[in-house]
């Protein structure tokens, strides 16, 4: 959130990955943001990574949002659209308005599009899918690690939105 902090922690980088968002409670079976961070986060914490990156020469950016925000969110099951709108509406616009950023940007961006992550270990199988299609609704973070390290990497998916998968 703090601008200066920023750029110097971007300059001299090959790439960026952003992986912004507030702390989340279960309330039962639904997720509840709590206090812990402002509700425009990702928005906020997105602009100032994309002015340092551009001021800087950076081009790659990885960003992780949320599967049913923009390209899949018509893709996201009925259930998950009716959660989303009914208990994390704040959480999933500041997301929305984190992608608009990523793309007006010109860099050279990726959205990562994850359902919903556990602390299991790596499994090493995920799906990802660039037309907005997911397999299980759970996948391990360890396993989106892997796969944006091997993004930053290969670049298999500039400016695309990927659905990220178990």
């Amino acid at each position: 959130m703090r601008p200066d902090d920023v750029a110097r922690a971007v300059a001299g980088q090959e790439a960026v990955v952003v992986s912004l968002g507030i702390s989340q409670r279960r309330v039962g079976l639904v997720p509840r943001p709590t206090r812990e961070g402002p509700p425009y986060v990702c928005e906020a914490g997105t602009g100032n990574v994309i002015a340092a990156m551009q001021a800087a020469g950076v081009v790659r950016l990885v960003c992780v949002t949320s599967f049913g925000v923009g390209d899949t969110r018509a893709a996201a099951p009925l259930l998950f659209r009716f959660v989303f709108r009914l208990f994390m509406r704040a959480v999933m616009a500041d997301k929305e308005r984190q992608e608009r950023l990523v793309k007006a940007s010109g860099l050279d961006w990726t959205l990562v599009q994850p359902v919903g992550l556990t602390d299991r270990p790596a499994t090493g199988h995920w799906v990802t899918s660039t037309s907005g299609k997911a397999g299980r609704s759970m996948v391990s973070r360890a396993d989106l690690g892997a796969f944006i390290a091997a993004e930053v990497a290969q670049r298999r998916h500039i400016r695309e939105t990927v659905a990220f998968s178990g």
